[in-house]
C-alpha cells in the first residue's frame, strides 16, 4: 500500500514538471509536498505491518520540527482595517483550527504507547470531521464576493486594496495564506491515512488543483496591481516628501520596478525630457525631488568613458546654453538624453541620490577648472525608424546656483571701508588744524 502511495505521489510531482514549469506550478508542488511527507511518515509508524521498519530517530526529529514550525506560523498576525475584520474572521477561525489539529498530529507522533497513539488518532479524526467543511473553504475563500463600503469585490481584491497594492505586503499575505493551505493539505492526507477506506489519490489530486487555482488568483491580483503602477506611485510621490522614506516606500511597494529618487538642494543643472512619463518631479520647500522610473530599454549602451567625453565639455555655469550642444553629442551616439543632473561635488551633502540596484543611471565624475563635478544621466536608444532629433524645446531646464550668504550686520568690505574712510577724514582734519595753527604762528611773528 505504501509503495502505491509513494508512486502516486511521485507521479503527481512529475506531472507538474512534465509541463513547462512556471512559478505557480513550482509553488503548488511545495504546498502539497509537506502533506506527502506527513502521509509517508505516518504510514511508516501506523498499522500492524510487521515487515515495516520504524523510521530512524532523525526522521522523527525532522517531522516534529516541521510540525512545530507549522504550529507557530499558523496563527501569525495579519492586520487589516476594521471594515474587513468581520470578513476575515473565518480565515482566523481556520488558522486556529489548523493550530489545534497540528497539535493533535504532534501528539500522535510523540505518543509513548500504542494505546495512547490510538486514543490520539480517534480524537484527531473526530475533530477533523467536525471542522472539515470549514477547512475546505480555504480552497475558495479568497474568491468570495464581498460588499465593503458599497464596493463589491473578491476578498483578495479588497485585501490588496487595503494594502494599496503594496507588493511586499501582498507577498507576505500570500505566504501566510498558502502556508495555511499547506497545513490543511497535510491534515487532510493524515485523515485519509486514518480512515478505513482511504481516498488518498482523489484527495491529493483535488488539493493539487485547488492550490494551482489559488496561486493563479494571486498572480492575477498582482498583475492587476501592477497595471495600476503609475497612478499608485504618483500618489505615493505626492504624499511623501522625505527622500529616504519615499525611496524605501517605493522599494517595498513596487519591487518589480526599479525606481530612483534624486533629491536636490544646492547648486545644480538639470535637463529633463518633457514628454517622458517615467519621470516625476516636484518642488517642496525650495528643493526639487525627482523620481526616475527605470526601463530596460533605457539601459546605457555606451561606456562611462564615452559619456565622460561629453560631460567634460560642459561648463556648469553654461547649463542653459549647453543643452543643444549636449543633445547633439548623444544623437551622434544614437541615443536620446532623457535626464541630466550636474552638481559640484563639494556640496554633495545637500543632495540625496538614491539609486535602485537595477538603476539604468550612469554616474560620471570629472574635474573642470579645478572643481570636481558629478553628472548623473539617463539615456534611451533612439528609434531607428524615427528620423527626428530632440531639440531644446523638448526639455525642461533648471539651473540653480546657491550664493554664499553674508552674515548679518556689516559686511567685511563695508567694515574696512568705514575704517579707511574714518582714518582719511581724521587725517584731513588734523592736516587742516595743523595748517591753521601754522598760519596763525606766521601771522603772529610778522605782527611782532
Amino acid at each position: 500500500m505504501k509503495a502505491v502511495k509513494v508512486l502516486f505521489a511521485l507521479s503527481v510531482l512529475s506531472s507538474f514538471y512534465c509541463r513547462q514549469v512556471t512559478p505557480v506550478l513550482q509553488a503548488a508542488v511545495e504546498v502539497v509536498s509537506f502533506g506527502i511527507d506527513v502521509y509517508s511518515f505516518f504510514d511508516s509508524i501506523l498499522g500492524e505491518d510487521e515487515d515495516k521498519s520504524p523510521p530512524p530517530p532523525i526522521e522523527y526529529d525532522r517531522i516534529i520540527n516541521r510540525i512545530s514550525e507549522k504550529i507557530e506560523a499558523s496563527t501569525d498576525t495579519v492586520v487589516f482595517k476594521i471594515e474587513l475584520q468581520s470578513y476575515i474572521s473565518e480565515l482566523r477561525d481556520v488558522a486556529l483550527t489548523v493550530k489545534q489539529l497540528l497539535a493533535e498530529m504532534m501528539d500522535i507522533v510523540t505518543a509513548k504507547s500504542k494505546e495512547k497513539r490510538e486514543e490520539y488518532q480517534r480524537r484527531f479524526r473526530g475533530n477533523y470531521r467536525q471542522h472539515q467543511t470549514k477547512l475546505y473553504r480555504i480552497k475558495n475563500l479568497l474568491a468570495f464576493k464581498i460588499d465593503v463600503s458599497g464596493i463589491s469585490n473578491t476578498l483578495l481584491a479588497l485585501i490588496a486594496n487595503e494594502f494599496e497594492c503594496g507588493m511586499t505586503k501582498l507577498e507576505e499575505f500570500q505566504n501566510y495564506y498558502m502556508t495555511l493551505v499547506s497545513d490543511v493539505v497535510a491534515l487532510s492526507l493524515l485523515n485519509e491515512r486514518l480512515e478505513e477506506k482511504s481516498l488518498y489519490n482523489d484527495t491529493l489530486a483535488s488539493w493539487k488543483t485547488a492550490t494551482r487555482s489559488l496561486y493563479t488568483d494571486f498572480e492575477k491580483q498582482k498583475s492587476n496591481c501592477k497595471a495600476k503602477f503609475f497612478g499608485l506611485i504618483k500618489k505615493n510621490f505626492d504624499k511623501i516628501n522625505d527622500p529616504s522614506q519615499l525611496y524605501q516606500s517605493n522599494q517595498n511597494r513596487y519591487p518589480y520596478k526599479a525606481t530612483d529618487v534624486l533629491f536636490l538642494s544646492g547648486s545644480y543643472c538639470v535637463w529633463n525630457l518633457k514628454n517622458y512619463n517615467n519621470i516625476l518631479k516636484k518642488m517642496h520647500e525650495r528643493t526639487f525631488t525627482y523620481v526616475v522610473i527605470n526601463e530596460n530599454k533605457n539601459e546605457a549602451a555606451h561606456s562611462r568613458e564615452q559619456y565622460l567625453k561629453i560631460t567634460s565639455t560642459t561648463q556648469f555655469r553654461d547649463c542653459l546654453e549647453d543643452t543643444g550642444k549636449i543633445i547633439s553629442y548623444f544623437d551622434v551616439l544614437g541615443e536620446d538624453l532623457i535626464f541630466w543632473l550636474m552638481f559640484p561635488q563639494d556640496i554633495s551633502d545637500k543632495f540625496r541620490i538614491l539609486l535602485d540596484q537595477n538603476s539604468t543611471a550612469s554616474q560620471i565624475n570629472h574635474v573642470q577648472d579645478g572643481t570636481e563635478y558629478t553628472t548623473i544621466l539617463y539615456v534611451r536608444a533612439q528609434d531607428i525608424e524615427v528620423n527626428s532629433t530632440l531639440t531644446l524645446a523638448d526639455f525642461d531646464t533648471v539651473f540653480n546656483e546657491d550664493t554664499v550668504e553674508e552674515p548679518s550686520g556689516l559686511k567685511t568690505w563695508q567694515f574696512w571701508a568705514i575704517i579707511g574712510g574714518s582714518a582719511l577724514v581724521l587725517i584731513i582734519t588734523i592736516t587742516i588744524i595743523v595748517a591753521k595753527i601754522y598760519k596763525k604762528c606766521r601771522e603772529s611773528r610778522f605782527d611782532y
